[in-house]
């Protein structure tokens, strides 16, 4: 019999929690295993990804699949049905697309600045942090300026799309560790409250792993 496929990644991870989230949708039963170090340095710990990176997709057959993309197409793969999602390649035209690129963006932007000020606690005004937040925040402004027409492009009769479900896992990041305000996007913030009422949001909610005890 083979194995049930296994995530490996964190419940803070805005990048896991885009494969958790579509599994829900997709009807893919899916453990999870949480990593609870992120300072260290042996790739066993981040499921044989060279790069030690999250997440981490082990399947049952001893594959594994890198990244959250790549995890995210790989359970569409595995699902019992085929739901209408939207990938990348599908969206309609280049606004959309630069859409796609900018959340990607924002969440590696994401990570650089938690990792950096917060877990690493290095001073934040560094010229490397600092550009990194003002990218952010110029890349939230032209989102939100332009989301509401991007969204009415993509078909009506879609299940999802990666677009929504990136783009939802980054405001909700940045609402859960903040490292800009969101004061001044209300269409995203007005589009994560909606989205967040999908059972998939409700069911992976960011929080911190906390290890077993000894």
């Amino acid at each position: 019999m083979t194995a049930m496929p296994c995530l490996i990644g964190r419940s803070s991870s805005h990048f896991t929690r885009v494969p958790r989230m579509l599994a829900l949708e997709l009807g893919v039963d899916c453990a999870f295993q949480p990593v609870y170090d992120l300072g260290s340095r042996h790739t066993a710990d981040y499921g044989g990804n060279p790069a030690m990176k999250l997440p981490v997709l082990r399947l049952g057959d001893g594959q594994v699949a890198f990244g959250a993309e790549n995890i995210a197409r790989t359970l569409a793969e595995l699902a019992p049905g085929r739901l209408h999602m939207v990938w990348t390649e599908q969206l309609p035209g280049v606004e959309a697309r630069n859409a796609q690129e900018l959340v990607w963006h924002a969440m590696a932007a994401q990570v650089q600045l938690v990792f950096g000020t917060q877990a690493a606690k290095l001073p934040a005004d560094n010229l490397y942090f600092a550009k990194a937040a003002d990218g952010m925040s110029n890349v939230l402004g032209w989102l939100d300026a332009r989301i509401d027409a991007v969204l009415a492009t993509l078909p009506p009769a879609r299940h999802s799309s990666l677009l929504e479900l990136t783009l939802f896992c980054l405001i909700e990041h940045l609402r859960f560790r903040p490292t800009v305000s969101l004061d001044a996007y209300p269409k995203l913030t007005r589009f994560t409250d909606s989205f967040g009422q999908r059972a998939s949001a409700l069911q992976t909610t960011y929080r911190f792993d906390t290890p077993p005890a000894a």
